[in-house]
């Protein structure tokens, strides 16, 4: 699958606000109210519910779009991975956020390395995989295609 189609798999899409796993309104695939930008807002004729398929699918592309240049911009050795290894960790910090994502340290240098057998073992000892273990099972497999 593509990097758009396992985000919105892995998020599901609500046309309406709900509260997230953490209590925080949610809407969309996944998206955070709080987390859309003017320029997202906008697609929706600015407001956050109802939200249709569709526009939720232009805001997500939007968004990925943005993420996957700063992601780029906090880790520029990424461009030069296989793109299923780029889509993994465009993925990843989709759903933890870039400053979450940069917390794994060790894991990110083992795929800078190559190593993507330690970062499986690291991703499989994480707290991320206790909470959501067949999305990061998903990482693994992104970062073996690699």
């Amino acid at each position: 699958m593509s990097l758009l189609e396992n985000i919105k798999a892995h998020e599901g899409f609500s046309a309406r606000i709900y509260k997230d796993i953490l209590g925080k309104p949610t809407v969309g695939y996944g998206f955070l109210v709080a987390a859309i930008s003017p320029d997202e807002l906008k697609l929706n004729g600015g407001k956050a519910e109802p939200m249709s398929r569709e526009t939720a699918e232009e805001i997500l592309n939007l968004k990925v779009t943005k993420l996957r240049k700063r992601v780029l911009e906090c880790l520029p050795w990424l461009a030069s991975k296989p793109q299923s290894v780029q889509d993994t960790i465009i993925e990843m910090s989709y759903q933890l956020g870039i400053a979450k994502l940069l917390g794994f340290k060790y894991t990110l240098k083992c795929i800078e390395a190559g190593d993507y057998e330690q970062a499986a073992k690291n991703l499989r000892a994480s707290l991320l995989y206790r909470q959501t273990p067949r999305r990061v099972e998903g990482y693994i497999r992104g970062l073996r295609d690699g």
